[in-house]
């Protein structure tokens, strides 16, 4: 039947969504450190390519500041110390504010998908969900860098063990997967402590990349 079929497909991306999400930006401004650095275009280890600018100036590149509307004029406000960020893989692109920060001297990005990405029905685009993942982000020796999204197995492991408190939800068909629901500021007392654990395969994932430039100009 192929109400079964959308039901194992459905349950496939599910299962394969690794990364943890949150109603809530990980960051907060007092934390947001810009860095230069990973403007550019670059190649991933998965061979798909990214398009890294600064977000205030993908707003104003057609037209200036002071011609911005109102609304638009909010979002280059909240967003102009991001990244805009664009990954190409099997000839689908998708689109990403990337906002920079720091806990302890370590740093992170805040992924947010942009909405209303290619031809999607209305009434399902009404029924969607915008989350933010959490990235560490490393710079290697030779100029690369290292992104890795905080799994959500490892946070899922914790939750069972109740090694940690924080506030969430479980949502999905299955009602199986991790929602993150606590402030910014919560957030970031837990990154805090998450980094300071013994774990020594806290980091690992099955989300993560290798970029390396493409761009000879930078």
């Amino acid at each position: 039947m192929k109400i079964k079929n959308v039901i194992l497909g459905t349950c496939f991306i599910l299962l394969s969504s690794c990364v943890v999400k949150s109603l809530n930006p990980f960051y907060t401004k007092e934390t947001i450190s810009f860095d230069k650095k990973f403007i550019g275009e670059w190649k991933d280890s998965k061979k798909g390519t990214w398009k890294v600018v600064s977000f205030k100036n993908e707003m104003t590149k057609e037209s200036p500041l002071k011609k911005i509307k109102k609304d638009e004029l909010k979002i280059y406000d909240e967003y102009k110390n991001s990244y805009y960020v664009q990954r190409i893989y099997n000839d689908k692109e998708v689109s990403f504010i990337a906002t920079p920060f720091k806990i302890n001297n370590q740093t992170f990005l805040d992924f947010f998908p942009l909405e209303y990405q290619g031809d999607v029905d209305n009434l399902l685009e009404s029924h969607s969900i915008y989350t933010h993942s959490l990235v560490k982000y490393d710079i290697q020796k030779n100029g690369n860098i290292e992104v890795k999204w905080l799994d959500e197995d490892k946070v899922e492991e914790l939750f069972k063990q109740k090694k940690i408190k924080i506030k969430h939800q479980t949502i999905g068909m299955l009602n199986d997967k991790y929602l993150l629901t606590a402030s910014s500021k919560e957030l970031q007392k837990f990154l805090e402590k998450y980094m300071a654990s013994n774990d020594a395969e806290k980091w690992e994932t099955s989300t993560k990349y290798t970029l390396s430039r493409t761009d000879a100009t930078n």
